[in-house]
């Protein structure tokens, strides 16, 4: 017995329906592959677009770069950030993620994001999110901004002094001369005693000289 294909001319609503399907997941394919691949150099270049400010998924991670993190920090919650050197950006880049875990449980919903940064609306475009933001003028002073954030940088790196020989020795000194030893019992006087060892030991451990 001879099989008989249907032809797609001979079955209209059948190629008509396939034919939207095939388009809608062309047009869907296409649309997460743009999105889902986007290079840093993308990402960078999209972070200075004033009126959008974007969120990446990134594996467990929603990520967001340059100017839409000052405005995160500024705005939403102040994140450690992060800046690396990027090759294809040829300059540094800064960044701050957090777990996407935060958005599922509500400690960080996309409305309140929303709400805070001043978006009139946000979208939710498989790999990334998309705000629309209200004020234009938003992410102005971004240099200004990353120069503050390197000078804090810098003074965090500096090595503080936390004892010098001077104020080591006076700082012992003063603790004898205020210790109320007439008043004291013998308990009291083995502590302060025992304090004192440890103080020296603090000392030693900082920069081995009293």
């Amino acid at each position: 017995m001879r099989k008989v294909r249907a032809e797609p001319s001979r079955c209209p609503e059948f190629s008509e329906g396939l034919l939207e399907l095939c388009r809608a997941e062309q047009k869907s394919r296409k649309y997460f592959f743009q999105n889902s691949d986007m290079t840093i150099a993308e990402k960078v270049t999209q972070s200075a677009n004033s009126t959008l400010f974007t969120l990446y998924k990134e594996g467990l991670f929603y990520k967001c770069y340059n100017e839409d993190v000052m405005l995160f920090v500024q705005k939403v919650r102040a994140f450690k950030v992060s800046d690396k050197f990027v090759k294809s950006v040829k300059a540094k880049v800064n960044s701050i993620g957090f777990p996407a875990s935060e958005v599922l449980n509500g400690n960080l919903s996309f409305e309140s994001i929303s709400e805070k940064i001043g978006a009139k609306s946000f979208e939710v475009k498989n790999e990334l999110v998309q705000f629309y933001l209200k004020d234009l003028e938003s992410k102005k002073g971004y240099k200004d901004w990353v120069e503050v954030q390197h000078k804090n940088e810098l003074l965090a790196q500096e090595p503080v002094p936390i004892y010098s020989k001077t104020n080591n020795s006076a700082h012992l000194l003063a603790m004898i001369k205020d210790y109320d030893l007439a008043n004291s019992t013998p308990m009291q006087g083995l502590g302060f005693i025992q304090e004192l060892k440890l103080e020296v030991q603090r000392i030693e451990k900082s920069n081995g000289n009293i």
